[in-house]
């Protein structure tokens, strides 16, 4: 194996406290490798940390970190120090939401393995992960059991575990719904498996948050309402007001008279039926059990009994006691909801706090998903919180474990896709009898299915393991969502730090802008970017288009250089984003000052139509294009960009293996990309030459500019360009121009210098009395370069109109006032 994994080997060894042969050596020899801390901090061990960091380096005599495998024992130094051991995925779902899920559910139990455990992956691919197992003093749990573990403590636990920075409901659950609509019209109450006593708090204090809000709502409204009226008290008021107010005043008190009316009829008349029949299937259960204990019953008579006293059992939600309770208040508030709710929490202060402490993290967002403007689904709410506060015991089975010590094969099913008989989420069997759960809109990004072999619409069946685990995930699509997938760009050891940073990001940008992760998912919330009239730019620009601004706004320069961005639909492959791309892009937007959304009232189009230029590789056309709506431009950052543009270009030819002289793409585009840079320092020498003597003559910026200008649309012929340029020189005798090197220039000043040394026009490059260097250029040297190029590349005429198109382009960047004086004198 190799240095990156021998390292993540022996550092979760280390990390697991395994005794291992003169430790005080390997630790030093670790600690000189700054990849180390990294990992050390991925196993979250505060232990191995300070011994890191006490350790003094010794790279003059380094222990030896070669390791041995003895079938999957790996030893190190003649011990055992653990095992190799692989795990085989379950098949992931086809629907993107559903997905996700079960992919970051995997990512999720991986975290975990490796901070309690130190279980570290050394593989992984979409069917398989291989992990290292450190050798513990005491065997740890088979993976079925430490999966069991993760879903009671971890996943479906309310806050998780935050020693180790696992995320529970509350960072999940409760996060996705404050941040994303699943929809715009709300839902009922959930139809979910519930696994752990701590779910069913969570979802019970949503429900709870929600008819806070509600009564809320009407406070708000009846403080509107008594204000209303102490202001037409008052008798300074105008007619046109006082009508006014009166109208509104009106409004208020039908619209608060309705509404009361319409959750407190709802309430009595389903919440106050169901607690009567709660009580009367009690009283019959207990009927049931006064008859079976008689011994006269036959056979046949007992099982009947029997079964009717099962049917009951499953209606009945709350305890005897409860209901007589629940019955009392009911009578004592008069059947009003929210007196109920207050007089119950009055009686119970310790079943309501827990709720309480929870309802605090929902936000309005959160509540508004459920549609409580109905009184019907009010009233259930009322009844699925005192449901879920009864459950004690959730006796919902767990979800099968989504990696195992065996392969899963799939099993024999009947044809067609609309049948109870299989889960429509991972396709495994399903019993057509007990077949119970079906999609919901937390499940699949689209709840509704036309299946090839249904008659109709409809929502099909999935298991109770894609139940759950859909509603653990963050990762929900809707069309304000835009999903992308993060992946390491290398497997080098230097890679881990660069690792540990992209997470630490992940959750700052997470907490501070509402956007979800999870795993190596990332969801961004794209409905912080829309106007004032409500549109949205993922959909005015294009959502692969946004998707490139967005990832170029949020992520430093060297997150973008480093990581693998991909962009994830629904239905598609999915459409990996070009490295250079989102560098490129994300310089122009920091250097011009560019935003999605322009001052909140319209999608910034211009910078939409400039990502489409930079993936078809048109970068001067991309800055040419925001330059001429452009109001300000940092000069150094753009030289900045322009250079690390060609850098990635460098790095793109050196991964598919391609040369600057290969006719296979990219290297044509890479090539005409330098040319036009080194183009580029060539005539802006001759340009600002012009300039300067232009201005001289003291004509007004008007004639500078027009004649600038003239210079740059004679660039696609050399003789023409340099016939403009002989007002530069006052004798006209003679066409020369300094090029001076500067924060400014200094990329295509390199360039410049480089093609002058190819070319072999040597003892260009000299400094004047200042100490500055500048490079001393010809006319002669604008025919011979313009010569060089038609021989080299640029012999049809196609490609000579492309060059020096962009040439022109390129040029016009480097005088901004030109492009801008173009837009302004159109505009009018």
């Amino acid at each position: 194996m190799n240095t990156a994994v021998n390292l993540k080997i022996l550092t979760a060894a280390l990390a697991a406290k395994v005794p291992i042969p003169d430790s005080k050596a390997l630790i030093s020899t670790l600690a000189s490798k700054a990849e180390t801390f990294a990992l050390a901090s991925q196993f979250d061990s505060p232990w191995l940390k300070r011994e890191l960091s006490l350790a003094k380096p010794n790279r003059t005599i380094e222990v030896s970190l070669q390791l041995e495998f003895d079938g999957h024992k790996a030893i190190y130094q003649s011990q055992e120090i653990g095992k190799v051991q692989i795990l085989y995925k379950s098949p992931l779902p086809g629907e993107l939401q559903a997905r996700l899920a079960t992919e970051s559910a995997i990512d999720r139990f991986l975290e975990y393995l490796q901070k309690l455990y130190q279980i570290v992956v050394l593989d992984e691919s979409d069917r398989h992960v291989k992990v290292f197992i450190p050798k513990h003093e005491e065997e740890i749990l088979s993976f079925a059991e430490l999966w069991k573990k993760f879903i009671r403590e971890i996943a479906f636990s309310a806050y998780g575990d935050t020693k180790h920075q696992l995320p529970g409901l509350v960072q999940t659950f409760i996060q996705m719904l404050n941040s994303v609509t699943l929809s715009g019209r709300g839902f009922s109450t959930l139809d979910v498996p519930i696994l752990t006593k701590e779910q069913s708090n969570v979802l019970a204090a949503w429900y709870y948050a929600v008819i806070r809000d509600v009564e809320e709502r009407q406070n708000k409204r009846q403080r509107q309402i008594d204000a209303l009226e102490k202001e037409l008290a008052e008798s300074d008021l105008d007619e046109k007001t006082r009508k006014s107010k009166t109208k509104d005043l009106q409004d208020k008190k039908v619209m608060q008279i309705k509404e009361a009316e319409k959750y407190t009829d709802y309430f009595r008349k389903s919440f106050g039926k169901s607690l009567e029949e709660q009580n009367a299937a009690w009283q019959e259960l207990e009927q049931i059990e006064a008859q079976l204990s008689e011994a006269k019953l036959t056979k046949s008579e007992h099982k009947k009994l029997q079964k009717q006293q099962e049917k009951l059992r499953v209606r009945v939600v709350f305890t005897p006691e409860s209901i007589q309770q629940k019955l009392q208040i009911f009578h004592e508030s008069e059947g009003r909801p929210f007196e109920f709710i207050k007089q119950d929490e009055k009686n119970n202060p310790n079943k309501f706090s827990v709720l309480r402490r929870i309802a605090k993290n929902f936000t309005k967002t959160a509540t508004d998903q459920i549609n409580s403007t109905r009184g019907d689904i009010f009233t259930q709410c009322i009844f699925e919180m005192y449901r879920l506060l009864e459950e004690n015991k959730p006796n919902d089975p767990l979800p099968q474990p989504l990696l195992t010590e065996e392969a899963i094969l799939g099993e024999m099913r009947s044809p067609g896709d609309d049948s109870k008989e299989f889960c429509y989420s991972c396709g495994i069997k399903l019993d057509p009898k007990t077949a119970r759960w079906q999609v919901l809109r937390f499940m699949f990004e689209r709840p509704s299915q036309r299946r090839q072999s249904a008659s109709s619409e409809g929502r099909p069946h999935i298991c109770s393991s894609c139940s759950a685990l859909a509603f653990a995930s963050p990762l929900k699509v809707t069309e304000e969502s835009v999903v992308l997938m993060l992946e390491s760009g290398d497997n080098t050891t230097n890679f881990e730090v660069k690792k540990l940073k992209i997470k630490d990001y992940l959750i700052m940008l997470t907490n501070k802008e509402m956007h979800l992760s999870a795993g190596r998912y990332l969801i961004l919330n794209s409905n912080e970017d829309k106007t004032s009239t409500g549109d949205l730019a993922s959909q005015k620009m294009g959502q692969l288009q946004y998707a490139i601004v967005k990832i170029a706004k949020i992520f430093p320069v060297e997150v973008l250089a480093d990581f693998k961005f991909s962009l994830i639909t629904q239905g598609s492959e999915r459409i990996i984003l070009n490295n250079k791309h989102l560098i490129f892009i994300k310089g122009l937007m920091d250097s011009y000052g560019q935003q999605i959304v322009n001052a909140g009232k319209e999608v910034n189009m211009m910078l939409g139509n400039a990502v489409r230029y930079i993936q078809q590789d048109l970068p001067y056309l991309a800055d040419y294009t925001l330059i001429k709506v452009a109001s300000i431009s940092n000069k150094y950052q753009l030289e900045q960009i322009r250079e690390m543009y060609w850098q990635a270009i460098q790095n793109d030819l050196k991964t598919k293996g391609l040369d600057m002289e290969s006719d296979k793409q990219p290297a044509p585009k890479a090539k005409l990309y330098i040319d036009i840079a080194a183009l580029t320092g060539i005539t802006c020498a001759f340009a600002q030459s012009l300039e300067i003597t232009a201005r001289q003559a003291n004509k007004g910026e008007d004639y500078v500019e027009r004649e600038v200008s003239k210079l740059i649309e004679k660039v696609y012929d050399a003789v023409a360009f340099c016939y403009y340029a002989t007002l530069g020189d006052e004798t006209k005798r003679s066409v020369q121009a300094r090029l001076y090197s500067n924060t400014e220039n200094y990329f295509i000043y390199n360039q410049a210098k480089n093609l002058l040394d190819k070319l072999e026009l040597t003892n260009r490059e000299m400094q004047d009395e200042k100490g500055k260097s500048y490079l001393i250029l010809y006319a002669d040297d604008i025919l011979n370069i313009y010569q060089h190029f038609k021989n080299n590349g640029y012999s049809q005429e196609k490609q000579w109109k492309d060059l020096t198109y962009q040439l022109k382009l390129s040029l016009y960047t480097r005088f901004p006032e030109l492009v801008r004086k173009q837009k302004s004198a159109g505009d009018k």
